[in-house]
């Protein structure tokens, strides 16, 4: 019967094969990435960002977990198991298939048997035998890990937690008895929320061609609500889909720059944001996150740049766009210019630049002259003169009116 050999003394063309695989460890592991987005087609679906790090870098931890265990001659460790089965967690969150996750380590495996293997001669048949048992035991501890690890992601996902956590809010949103449903899953309500209504700018890889757009939104959720986790604990509630939606924030000292902390979200998520925010007590929430919504169409209207509003940042406008007669008549005062959309450019353009003549030349590429005549002809056309102090508030009023949806 054939003794066994210690791991680290296995030596395939003269040289050991843990040192071989750690020698050309970069190479590896670019053959590896190289094979699975050749061999394994979701692999081709992913952001390059996605393979250049987290899938690189589980590779590379891979690659090294079995050198180790080459070179101390035993099995994974549960830490280095733990590692393996994290990265699973995140495949799971972004909805990529377990089949190909598997796919991929055994594709890993065998990339790994032909670098240790390489320059084998026959001499070396016994060794190479027990390399290919080793590499064989590897891929299916860290098979069990993976699968393990998937399949524990999506019983949380549907997990009582977060059924709760949904429900929740769904109560705190639509209305309902918010103290009952708490108590009977367990949590803690806040004193107050700051309630978020958020829009989010695409990532990029959304429009990259061959990669999947769902798992590169799903990806940028993902980051998004880690962040705001990481800066606030569990208890944040969200119903977000790729361009927004709603988050509530336990308030906290952890949010005494809330700005900040929007800013790391958005860059975790390497998308801008643009957000309307207020705070509200648990039965408040419900009427503060319909106000935030409202904020919210209003910025998007005026073209504010991202960043973290309060009501008070937009009084003027969110009340110059409420629904009613006023506003209706406002918005008409407007109807003349529909015909001539220079005009309309123009004026928008005057209105934001804060009445510069200059600047609004130089946006439009037009001479300040052009701009004159233009202004010129909307007091002829609505009768409204933005040239005149007495006639700029009420066309700045129309302008506003104009932008709501009707």
């Amino acid at each position: 019967m054939t003794e066994h050999k210690h791991g680290g003394d296995l030596t395939l063309g003269g040289q050991r094969v843990h040192e071989r695989l750690t020698r050309e460890e970069p190479e590896l592991i670019a053959r590896v990435l190289s094979r699975i987005q050749a061999e394994v087609a979701d692999y081709r679906r992913l952001p390059v960002e996605e393979l250049a790090g987290d899938i690189a870098g589980i590779t590379r931890q891979a690659v090294r977990a079995f050198a180790r265990s080459l070179r101390e001659d035993r099995e994974l460790t549960a830490a280095e198991l733990r590692q393996v089965g994290a990265s699973a967690v995140r495949r799971a969150e972004e909805g990529f298939p377990l089949e190909a996750v598997l796919t991929a380590y055994h594709v890993g495996a065998r990339e790994i048997f032909a670098a240790g293997s390489a320059s084998s001669d026959c001499a070396d048949v016994a060794d190479l035998l027990e390399v290919a048992d080793r590499v064989l035991a590897f891929a299916g501890t860290v098979t069990g890990a993976v699968t393990r690890g998937y399949l524990e992601e999506l019983r949380t996902k549907v997990g009582q937690e977060h059924t709760a956590r949904r429900t929740l809010l769904s109560v705190l949103v639509d209305g309902g008895p918010v103290d009952v449903v708490a108590r009977s899953a367990g949590i803690t309500l806040p004193a107050r929320y700051v309630v978020l209504s958020v829009e989010l700018g695409p990532h990029a890889d959304e429009a990259s061609p061959g990669v999947d757009a769902e798992i590169a939104v799903r990806r940028k959720l993902r980051r998004f609500l880690a962040a705001f986790e990481q800066a606030c604990g569990d208890g944040v509630l969200a119903s977000l889909d790729g361009p927004g939606g709603l988050v509530l924030l336990p308030l906290s000292d952890r949010l005494a720059d809330r700005h900040a902390v929007l800013d790391a979200a958005g860059r975790a998520a390497g998308v801008t944001v643009l957000a309307a925010a207020e705070t509200a007590a648990p039965p408040e929430v419900r009427a503060v996150a319909a106000q935030t919504a409202e904020v919210l169409d209003v910025l998007r209207w005026f073209g504010r740049p991202p960043g973290l509003y309060g009501l008070d940042d937009v009084l003027v406008e969110y009340q110059l766009t409420r629904p009613g007669a006023a506003r209706d008549r406002l918005a008409a005062a407007l109807d003349p210019l529909a015909a001539h959309p220079e005009l309309v450019e123009t004026l928008d353009a005057y209105l934001a630049l804060d009445t510069n003549r200059r600047r609004t030349a130089a946006q439009l590429h037009v001479h300040p002259n052009t701009v004159d005549y233009r202004l010129r002809r909307i007091r002829d056309l609505t009768g409204i003169d933005p040239l005149h102090p007495a006639g700029l508030p009420r066309i700045i009023a129309a302008s506003a009116a104009r932008r709501a949806p009707h």
